[in-house]
């Protein structure tokens, strides 16, 4: 190769350099925009505390307040997410006078401003007066992060 052959290549290579430099640095978010994302997904999962596994747990203290409804105490409630299924856990006291036959439900999730996030279908099976059992309803959406949730009879 002739000097100017290197020369010219030389010349290619930085330039080239220098276009990709301006492009990495013009498309990268500055640091006020990656304080204010990290800012926003910590306000988005308030109510979320993430385990070793990736499950996200919800920690409102609202939803894990016992529920009454028609003498049934729903209570020992969680809320978790993992791999895009929400699920919600609770135990089911019957504390009414009757015995219940299996009973349709809906389960109302909240956000921290009272907006309606989702309904869940759910069924409490059969309880004897004074027995428990187990509420078991999911979703295939994360609502991990809800405030509080209301039970209806469907």
């Amino acid at each position: 190769m002739k000097k100017k052959e290197k020369r010219m290549i030389t010349i290619l290579i930085i330039v080239a350099v220098i276009i990709i430099a301006i492009i990495y640095f013009a498309t990268r978010p500055s640091k006020e925009e990656q304080q204010k994302n990290t800012t926003e997904n910590a306000t988005v999962e308030e109510f979320v505390q993430v385990l070793e596994d990736g499950t996200k747990l919800n920690t409102s203290s609202k939803l894990s307040e016992a529920k009454n409804i028609n003498g049934l105490v729903i209570s020992n409630i969680q809320l978790t997410e993992l791999n895009g299924q929400c699920t919600l856990l609770a135990d089911v006291v019957n504390n009414s006078s009757a015995d219940t036959d299996i009973l349709l439900i809906n389960i109302t999730l909240y956000d921290k401003q009272g907006n309606e996030l989702a309904v869940v279908p759910g069924i409490i099976s059969p309880i004897k007066v004074g027995e428990s059992t187990q509420l078991n309803a999911g979703i295939t959406t994360d609502y991990a992060n809800a405030y509080d949730f209301k039970v209806t009879m469907r």
